[in-house]
């Protein structure tokens, strides 16, 4: 049997890519101010940190296929609103490699701990959207001590029943539309990402079969009596009513598992709610207002 290689073999990011290349002018690294990298044991992470340095700590984590820009109006709304924010890239999305290994929903939760360490964060609040808020529930649960206080999932996935067809396979839900909403860059990101990052496309299969779009039961009932550094978990639930990626639906599931949770539904919102020009600022001020209380 030979020996895994050290450091781990990693599929390349979008920093490899060209300059001029489409997906850097659509996503460019400099999207938010003071961008760093840190290397990890699964490859380089892009993050970035905004707001006033002594403010209360979030961390916002995005979702399957879309990298931090998903945040692009929340997280800078929330730093004007006083707070320290990070924001990073997933293992294998955006400007973060990825092992050429699969990723499991642990794999993402230690992503988000070892970057803690590395920033100098004893602990924080957390935000996750999509994919990003069954990272948030796994995070909770494996390491409460990271935590201050307050988690928010936003059309969040973790409880997702996948199908599985005759042949054995996994078969993907449904996935954006491209005449939903013209204005949103998701399908356009995520197909460039699929032609010009390598191993994207297996990544996000994996993901679905082995990581935080499924199978967190456990992880979210854990979040009803959890004790993190900030006391008692608080949480609250932000899900749009017309949402056919994540259906609403989920939302209620996790209120069944999580009785302490504040359910806010976003009236005629569909997935993307975070960058939807007429919805993202009613999920950022009912972000801020959650933080701030």
């Amino acid at each position: 049997m030979t020996a895994p290689s050290f450091p781990p073999s990693v599929f390349h990011s979008m920093e490899a890519l060209p300059s001029e290349s489409i997906l850097r002018k659509l996503y460019p690294d400099d999207v938010y101010p003071n961008g760093e990298y840190y290397t990890s044991p699964n490859g380089r992470v892009r993050y970035w940190l905004l707001g006033p340095p002594d403010g209360d700590k979030v961390v916002l984590i995005h979702g399957i296929s879309v990298p931090a820009l998903a945040y692009k109006n929340i997280g800078p709304f929330l730093a004007e609103k006083g707070l320290r924010v990070l924001l990073y890239d997933l293992h294998g999305r955006g400007y973060s490699e990825a092992p050429k290994r699969v990723l499991e929903t642990s794999d993402y939760a230690v992503q988000l701990a070892l970057l803690l360490q590395y920033v100098g964060w004893d602990s924080a609040k957390v935000v996750g959207f999509s994919m990003g808020g069954g990272i948030t529930a796994a995070f909770t649960s494996l390491f409460p001590h990271l935590v201050d206080g307050k988690v928010v999932f936003i059309a969040s996935a973790g409880l997702i029943e996948i199908p599985v067809g005759e042949d054995g396979n996994i078969r993907a839900p449904n996935r954006p539309k491209g005449s939903a909403n013209p204005n949103l860059p998701a399908l356009e990101l995520r197909n460039l990402q699929g032609e010009l990052l390598p191993g994207f496309q297996e990544l996000l299969a994996h993901d679905m079969q082995y990581g935080p779009i499924t199978g967190l039961d456990n992880a979210f009932k854990s979040l009803k009596d959890i004790e993190t550094k900030g006391g008692k978990l608080q949480v609250l639930i932000i899900h749009g009513s017309q949402d056919d990626i994540v259906p609403v639906t989920e939302a209620l599931k996790i209120k069944e598992r999580v009785p302490q949770a504040e359910v806010v539904q976003i009236e005629d919102a569909n997935h993307y709610l975070v960058i939807e020009d007429e919805h993202w600022l009613k999920v950022a001020t009912s972000i801020a207002t959650f933080l701030a209380n």
